[in-house]
Formats: structure tokens, sequence, C-alpha cells
């Protein structure tokens, strides 16, 4: 990714109305973070070490780290956290009507119809078994007439 991409993935995170969005390009890309990295990062690993704002990281391997936290970032964190006490720093948002299981009541729409669902319900689930149709009725790739030998034999 170059510089230009980074600053404009900045930008458009920075205007979401998730606020976990700025927190979390912010941690990968400011900081270096693994995504592993920066979503288990918890509240109560920000501190102060030192007059300066600090996050404690769980690396591979057991590894702690102190990571000195840029302005940027640590605006970013404190918005997310946004007054909670404890938890994840970019705590997922609850989407109104759905279980760990379950979509929303509303959604009625089966795994056998979800192919001819209606484009207008926008339900996660649909939308992906939506895709996942498409894909199965999609002919496979033909890359030749299967006479022609590969390139590696040539």
């Amino acid at each position: 990714m170059t510089h230009l991409q980074f600053e404009a993935m900045l930008t458009t995170a920075r205007t979401s109305v998730n606020s976990n969005d700025f927190a979390l390009v912010a941690m990968l890309g400011l900081l270096g973070l693994r995504i592993f990295e920066a979503c288990g990062a918890n509240i109560a690993d920000l501190g102060e070490e030192h007059g300066h704002r600090v996050l404690r990281v769980h690396c591979k391997g057991d590894k702690v780290v102190l990571t000195p936290l840029p302005t940027a970032v640590a605006l970013a964190t404190d918005r997310a956290v946004d007054g909670r006490v404890s938890g994840p720093i970019c705590a997922p948002a609850a989407a109104p009507g759905w279980t760990d299981t379950a979509p929303p009541a509303a959604c009625t729409t089966s795994p056998k119809r979800a192919a001819s669902t209606p484009p207008e319900c926008t339900h996660t689930c649909c939308a992906h078994l939506r895709h996942q149709a498409r894909r199965r009725r999609r002919p496979p790739r033909r890359m030749g007439s299967g006479n022609e030998p590969s390139p590696s034999c040539r």
C-alpha cells in the first residue's frame, strides 16, 4: 500500500460513523500492529509510562511490549473507548436484532432460497448466501482447448 493509499484509508476511517474504524486503522497503520494484536487490545492495556501514553501489546510468542502512542492513535483510541472502563478498545457494534446464532427475526430467508432473495434484502447473511450461490453457478474458467502443452513443458 502506498503512502497516498494509506492516507486515503485513514481519512475515510476518520470520517466514518463507526469510531472503531479510525482506531483500528490507526493502530494497524501507524503502530504497525498485526490484526490479532490490534483486535486483542483492551482498555486495561492503555496506560501512561514516564509521562507518555502507551499501549501494552500482546505479541506473538506470549511477548508483551509497551508501545508509545502517537497523538493521532491516542485520540483515535480515546474516541473508540468513549468513556468505557473495560473491554476491547475496538468493541464490536451490536447489530439490532442479531443474536450469536441467528439473523434478525425480520429476515425469513432460508439458505436454500438465498439465491432468489431480492437485492433489497440487505442482511449480511442474505448477501453472503447470494454471493455463494453465484459462485456455484459460475462455470469453471477454461485456460485453453486443453491440447496445448502447459508453459512448464515447452
